[in-house]
């Protein structure tokens, strides 16, 4: 598979999860491991040339993070919703010259290594902007050539890239792979949906 070795992953683990209650979403349990390792710890076998957390240094899942390889960017405007995320790792990947940027949210515990890779085999055919799909509607994770980073630099608010997507080319994903934990009821699908899996 040709793909280029030079692409930054970002894994936004900055929220501030209002939906989920008083407790830290990302340090939640989900099969005995932190949620916020699950897509982690997929994305980092991965041929990417630089792995970012944007996210908390002193995050219970940081030591586990950097073990990874994943170097942490702290977010002091996460408060101003996800797009301050997505300009950080933009910034990150034009200053470290990378061909391109994946974006990748920490509260995906589902997505594939396979998925990962279909979206990276995609850019290296055409580059562009590549983003999964789940019934037509595009989303992270999601990949932006360089020629699209000064664009996300520009983002503001809480729809994060939503809004640079409409033009990706799409990888359709399925409900399991591409599902994102926004609630306790969320965590607790995702909990019976593993423990489903390996009974």
């Amino acid at each position: 598979m040709n793909q280029r070795p030079d692409i930054t992953l970002a894994l936004l683990a900055a929220g501030q999860s209002r939906r989920f209650g008083d407790r830290d979403k990302l340090s939640a349990s989900l099969g005995g491991k932190m949620l916020g390792l699950h897509a982690a710890e997929t994305a980092a076998a991965l041929p990417f040339a630089g792995k970012l957390v944007i996210g908390s240094p002193d995050h219970r899942c940081a030591p586990q993070w950097r073990a990874l390889g994943y170097q942490i960017l702290a977010n002091q405007d996460a408060a101003r919703g996800q797009a301050t995320s997505v300009r950080l790792a933009a910034a990150h990947a034009i200053n470290s010259n990378a061909s391109a940027l994946c974006i990748l949210l920490a509260d995906m515990p589902f997505v594939a290594a396979d998925h990962l890779g279909q979206l990276l085999a995609a850019f290296a055919r055409s580059g562009g902007t590549i983003a999964s799909s789940r019934d037509g509607q595009a989303m992270p994770p999601a990949i932006f050539s360089r020629d699209r980073l000064e664009s996300l630099l520009a983002l503001e608010g809480d729809s994060g890239a939503r809004n640079l997507l409409a033009e990706a080319h799409l990888i359709p994903g399925d409900d399991r792979v591409l599902m994102d934990i926004d609630t306790e009821e969320d965590l607790a699908r995702a909990e019976t949906m593993i423990h489903n899996n390996s009974g």
